[in-house]
Parts: structure tokens; sequence; C-alpha cells
């Protein structure tokens, strides 16, 4: 799904997606949020002929197993979005400044990162996708490995090897040729 960004008058557009109201999006996200539900608004701004900002917010949630108990458990992604959309820039390949496309750089609320866009079209589902993909952690963790202030705490006892029941003890004497 492409956002025609010429067409966006300067007092801005406001823009809201979600998957009761609008499907449109759902097939760039169904390999990362599935049959999840997702509520996507913000709103585009031109700056200039040139350059616009992005401001809004996306909640969804995707199905994760965590990475300690392996049981699985749905990960609640709420972000704010607060892009400055510019031109493509060209540039060599292996350049000095060489970068990626979709500017998604850090998860601090504050922060503003820079995306750039192409034929003044935004291509909102690749930029959405990115930007939920971002957010899921290399290793998730459910609630109940959590620590009270949602971090993951390393426990001594995880090394330990637990006392193995009577099949452990038969598998482990098998031998094999």
């Amino acid at each position: 799904m492409k956002i025609r960004l010429n067409e966006i008058p300067e007092n801005g557009r406001d823009y809201q997606f979600s998957k009761e109201s609008d499907s449109a999006l759902t097939p760039f996200l169904a390999d990362l949020i599935h049959e999840n539900a997702y509520k996507i608004s913000f709103f585009i701004k031109p700056l200039n002929t040139k350059d616009f900002t992005l401001d809004g917010s996306l909640e969804t949630q995707t199905s994760e197993q965590c990475s300690r108990c392996g049981e699985d458990f749905q990960l609640k992604i709420s972000k704010k979005l607060r892009e400055i959309l510019i031109p493509e820039q060209q540039s060599e390949r292996t350049g000095k400044y060489a970068k990626s496309p979709l500017g998604l750089a850090g998860s601090d609320e504050e922060e503003v990162s820079v995306c750039e866009y192409s034929q003044q079209q935004l291509d909102l589902g690749e930029y959405l996708h990115e930007a939920i993909a971002i957010e899921i952690p290399f290793t998730p963790y459910c609630d109940s490995c959590l620590g009270p202030d949602k971090n993951f705490y390393y426990d001594e006892k995880m090394s330990e090897e637990a006392e193995q029941t009577a099949f452990q003890k038969a598998l482990k004497g098998l031998k094999l040729n």
C-alpha cells in the first residue's frame, strides 16, 4: 500500500488503520502479527515541497515463544512513530555513507528518525512491517520469566542439571552403532 505524498494538503492528513476497518495492510503484516489485531494511526504533514513529518502510534501483538521456558505467548507491541520523510538519496552501494533505505534508528520515544521515499510515494506496508519487526526482541521472554521490573535476570541454578528421570538415565545408557 502506497501513500501519494504529493496529494497531502499543506495542513496535513490523518490516517487510521485497523484490521477491522481496513484489510489493505493485513497482507504486508501477516508474517509478523499473523491473525492478531492492529491499530495504526498517524499524521503526515509537509515541511516543504519534498520533506514530510510522520507522527503517530502503532499497537498490535505478535505470537512468540519464550526463549527461556519455551511457552507460547502474545508479545504486545506499542510504538510511537516519529519520522522525517525525505526523497531517496542516490549513493554508491559501497560508498562511505551506505545505509539501509529505512531509517528506523532507535527505540527512544523522543528520537526522530529519517525514512526515505521514492517517486513521491511512501510504501506504507514496507515501513510498518519494518517498524513492527524492529520491536520484536531477539530473545523474547514471557511475563513469568521476566522480573518485576520487566527485565530478565540470570538464575545461578539455571545451569545446574536437574535430577534425571529413569527414562533419561536409560536413554543416556544406550549405545548406537
